[in-house]
């Protein structure tokens, strides 16, 4: 019998006990600009929780839009927990899909990051609002600010044919490890003077890699990488449609 006959019967034995898998379930992220203490208007907090239960994309309120056009537009990225909010960095990569995004509305000419050091003005940098992002975005002249969040929630299991890891060379050839990522985002469009929130986008985005183990670490990294950016382009489809009835609807006054 050949090595290749015996390989084969080693893993239809192993998958044949079975008992190897494991089965934890990966969670559901919630980007929410809502928790944090971000949104100090209480309706805008149930405008937005209402938004993300039902899967409302780029849902323009009932508001006038006041800004002044053409402008610039302010982008801030929250990192949101539960008891504080904080501007996260914008990468190079992230900041160029923005621009792209504004290149398509005549009537906006530029993309402003909001960085901490336009916050220094804040009571705490570390715990900011929304009123404290309209006054850095002001600061720079813009009229518009968009603000989004991201969460992300990843699990790790083995399949049936990670029993055949005990043989060590099956580390390397056995795709027994399963590896998932979801990354969840929101996007509100703000009107800088008057703090009304024009409206909402979502994106979302989910990955999933079978593996062996020796190759895990590489798999891990690729999906890292990916599935924000396949939620990133969700979200960015969201805001340019959200930008463009926002651009109509101020035209139309």
């Amino acid at each position: 019998m050949n090595t290749k006959k015996v390989f084969l019967s080693i893993l239809v034995f192993a998958v044949t006990l079975g008992g190897c898998g494991s089965h934890h379930q990966l969670t559901q992220p919630r980007a929410s600009l809502a928790h944090g203490g971000f949104l100090q208007d209480r309706a805008q907090v149930e405008r937005l929780e209402r938004s993300v239960t039902d899967g409302d994309i780029a849902r323009l309120l009932d508001a006038d839009v006041r800004a002044k056009l053409p402008t610039k537009l302010a982008v801030a990225k929250v990192g949101c927990g539960y008891r504080a909010a904080c501007v996260a960095p914008i990468g190079a990569e992230e900041l160029n899909e923005w621009e792209q995004i504004i290149a398509r509305h005549q009537r906006l000419f530029g993309v402003q990051p909001v960085s901490p050091t336009l916050l220094l003005a804040a009571p705490d940098p570390d715990e900011i609002t929304l009123r404290d992002l309209r006054e850095a975005a002001a600061r720079t002249q813009c009229e518009l600010l968009l603000v989004y969040t991201e969460e992300m929630a990843a699990v790790e299991n083995y399949n049936d044919a990670a029993a055949l890891y005990w043989t060590f060379v099956g580390l390397w050839l056995v795709p027994g490890n399963v590896l998932e990522q979801k990354t969840a985002m929101q996007a509100i469009l703000v009107d800088c003077r008057t703090g009304m929130v024009l409206g909402t986008a979502t994106g979302d985005a989910h990955g999933k890699k079978t593996t062996p183990a020796a190759y895990a670490g590489i798999a891990r990294d690729r999906l890292s990488q990916d599935v924000p950016r396949d939620a990133r382009k969700d979200l960015a489809d969201g805001v340019d449609r959200l930008l463009g009835e926002m651009l109509a609807r101020a035209d139309s006054r």
